[in-house]
């Protein structure tokens, strides 16, 4: 080249590189590195470059854990898929006794243990209940089902015709009583059989399990008895063992319980007033290991509803707590009738009687259940004609008692067919009510018993279906 033509070219070069350089320094943004840096770093642009390839994970991945199945829905047994005659009224109030019939009856399948593997009730009433009739047809029913809890607690003696326990034999002899439907105590302390025993010495009392299907054992027994100023020495003793002797002097009255663990069988035990003062009892708790039911019964033949009120508040729920009931159920009205016949009670009165004693019996457990029984159609109340509005007056006394105090109801009125039916009942061959105009015989009474037992565990099962999931 010529050295003219080189010496033009150099600033043309030299101006061409100046252009560069500026365009570069225009296209920095404000974070950006320096033109070189960038240059040096930034290859992605380029054909030839390639990501580099991630490693490979040397840890195998673990599988996901398959999903737990969902637990299978409760499913009531075959037998317990029933549709009640009569269902019970306000069946939502008996959850806590439902609640507890289920513990025992998964544990039974399960054979885990409970704490508490006996599920009480405690069944007061009138003639309804007498010779244990219907509360036997129940106890049966329940402990075939739900397992033997026992006899449960039996008075020392037979007071009158009306008391008996058929799950025992009870043998007694010797023993003074106050029942309350005299109201005879003033101290108000009669047990919760509504009967107190008493005896200056010689009194005795053999109570001995029976050699049958259900009642036939026992694990457990406890004497119900009292401290007193007057009192004597009672002496209890099992089978052929040293009697063990209690003292029950002291300085006022008070409630006391002994209790003797035997090994679960058939048992006897012996209660004996030894002298040295006045002894005063109730009666003798008969209970298995469980689990399973047991079913207490107390008549009161021809008492008012409103003689629990002769308790003693403090005293019977002291016996209410110590007995701990998972359901109190009540069965009268029958002999109110007169009362309502003869025009000295209203229906808002009775509902009022109705509902102190309620409360006061709950007193001792109020989150126990409560079932209100209602009585039966009647013809007749001693020498009282009975008529349907006067069975009726009862029957809504009852009723509206059951809603004021959170109990479930049974309309037995409703359920035997209304005004007029107990003359049916006695038409039928066989008959199944008593010719007294008052009474069911015993006939009457496995029916009568069959519905309430349908109506109480359609009402478990319903409760288990809804609480299955929860």
């Amino acid at each position: 080249m010529p050295r003219g033509a080189l010496a033009t070219a150099l600033p043309l070069v030299a101006a061409l590189v100046c252009a560069c350089a500026t365009n570069n320094e225009e296209s920095k943004g404000p974070d950006s590195d320096s033109g070189a840096a960038a240059l040096a770093h930034d290859d992605s642009s380029s054909p030839e470059a390639t990501p580099e390839p991630e490693p490979e994970s040397t840890t195998p991945e673990e599988p996901p854990k398959p999903a737990e199945p969902p637990k299978p829905a409760w499913q009531p047994r075959e037998e317990d898929r029933i549709t009640p005659h009569q269902p019970l009224e306000n069946v939502a109030t008996m959850a806590p006794f439902f609640d507890r019939l289920a513990e025992i009856d998964d544990a039974r399948a399960s054979g885990a243990k409970l704490d508490k593997p006996i599920v009480r009730v405690v069944h007061l009433g009138a003639s309804m209940i007498g010779s244990d009739d219907l509360p036997g047809i129940l106890r049966e029913k329940f402990q075939t089902r739900f397992g033997d809890g026992g006899a449960g607690l039996v008075l020392l003696q037979r007071y009158m015709p009306n008391y008996i326990h058929r799950w025992v034999k009870l043998t007694a002899s010797g023993w003074d009583h106050c029942y309350i439907a005299y109201l005879c105590k003033k101290d108000g302390h009669y047990g919760l059989g509504g009967t107190t025993f008493w005896s200056d010495g010689g009194a005795r009392t053999l109570i001995e399990t029976r050699k049958h299907e259900l009642g036939d054992e026992v694990s457990r027994f406890e004497l119900w008895y009292t401290d007193n100023p007057q009192g004597g020495k009672l002496s209890l003793r099992v089978d052929n063992d040293e009697p063990v002797v209690l003292e029950t002097r002291a300085d006022e009255l008070a409630d006391r319980y002994h209790e003797i663990d035997v090994e679960q069988g058939p048992h006897k035990i012996e209660v004996k007033a030894k002298g040295g003062g006045r002894v005063r009892a109730y009666g003798v708790l008969l209970e298995t290991d469980g689990p399973g039911l047991v079913w207490d019964q107390f008549s009161m033949l021809g008492s008012f509803t409103k003689r629990l009120l002769g308790l003693d508040p403090e005293h019977i729920a002291g016996q209410i707590k110590h007995r701990d009931p998972d359901l109190i159920a009540f069965t009268y009205g029958g002999n109110d009738l007169r009362r309502v016949a003869n025009k000295k009670l209203s229906g808002e009165q009775y509902k009022d009687e109705y509902v102190q004693v309620i409360e006061r019996v709950r007193a001792g457990k109020p989150e126990a259940a409560c079932l209100i029984i209602g009585i039966t159609d009647r013809g007749k109340s001693l020498t009282f004609t009975i008529l349907p509005e006067h069975v009726e007056t009862i029957v809504e006394a009852q009723r509206a008692a059951a809603l004021q105090t959170g109990c479930a109801f049974f309309d037995t009125y409703k359920a035997m067919g209304g005004a007029g039916s107990l003359k049916k009942w006695l038409r039928m061959k066989p008959p199944q009510a008593a010719g007294d105009l008052k009474h069911l015989n015993h006939r009457g009474r496995v029916v009568f018993g069959g519905w309430v037992y349908d109506a109480i565990v359609a009402g478990y099962v319903e409760h288990r279906t809804k609480t299955a999931g929860s």
